[in-house]
């Protein structure tokens, strides 16, 4: 008895051992996955197409309450238009880049959600990706309207996800896409014919490119 009492002890321990060794492997692997994604989001260009960006700052509290990884934000100028997009790419894990949702986030800056998100899809070399879109507005004497389009990825294209939390759970990372232009004096603009959708049509393969490449 005391010998069988033994062998099952010993059992049970080798395999508490056994286990701790496969989660820490999986653990180390989801890191190093984590920050290889996260070190890509440095590489997608200033440059696509007609659009040129330049970094703002992102050094105020609320960026560093995201629990990303790697991130910027960009302002992307059009130089033939001269229309102007303000985009913020973020890489973390699952659970933090999940929970920050704009009607949240814009609601804290004082925009309030005028309009149902819709989703938006892409065509053309950026098909099989869909984001959300939806009009923000802040009150002033002068309102400030924004019309806003976001989206998560894990996996190579960008998704419209209704419940990020659940849909990327087990994923060693996410990545969170927004971008959003002033359209005060187009209150009307559809989401299709906004000049954002424009930008987000060359921009969505670039991305794909730099975050997913096929050698990774």
């Amino acid at each position: 008895m005391q010998l069988t009492s033994r062998i099952s002890s010993f059992a049970a321990a080798t395999g508490v051992l056994v286990a701790s060794g496969v989660i820490c492997h999986l653990l180390a692997s989801d890191s190093e996955q984590l920050d290889a994604a996260a070190a890509r989001v440095a590489l997608v260009p200033h440059i696509v197409g007609d659009w040129h960006g330049h970094d703002e700052e992102t050094d105020n509290p609320s960026f560093a309450m995201t629990g990303a990884k790697g991130m910027w934000m960009r302002t992307y100028t059009n130089e033939r238009s001269k229309e102007s997009v303000l985009v913020i790419l973020m890489c973390g894990r699952p659970g933090k880049m999940a929970v920050h949702t704009p009607e949240v986030c814009y609601r804290g800056a004082g925009f309030e959600l005028r309009e149902q998100p819709a989703t938006f899809s892409l065509k053309g070399d950026a098909a099989g990706s869909q984001l959300w879109t939806a009009l923000f507005m802040k009150k002033a004497i002068a309102p400030t309207r924004l019309r806003l389009y976001w989206a998560w990825n894990g996996r190579g294209d960008w998704e419209a996800s209704a419940a990020p939390r659940w849909q990327y759970r087990g994923e060693p990372f996410l990545y969170k896409l927004y971008v959003s232009r002033e359209n005060s004096q187009q209150p009307n603009m559809t989401a299709q014919a906004d000049p954002a959708a424009e930008f987000l049509r060359v921009f969505v393969p670039a991305l794909k490119k730099n975050l997913f490449p096929t050698d990774a």
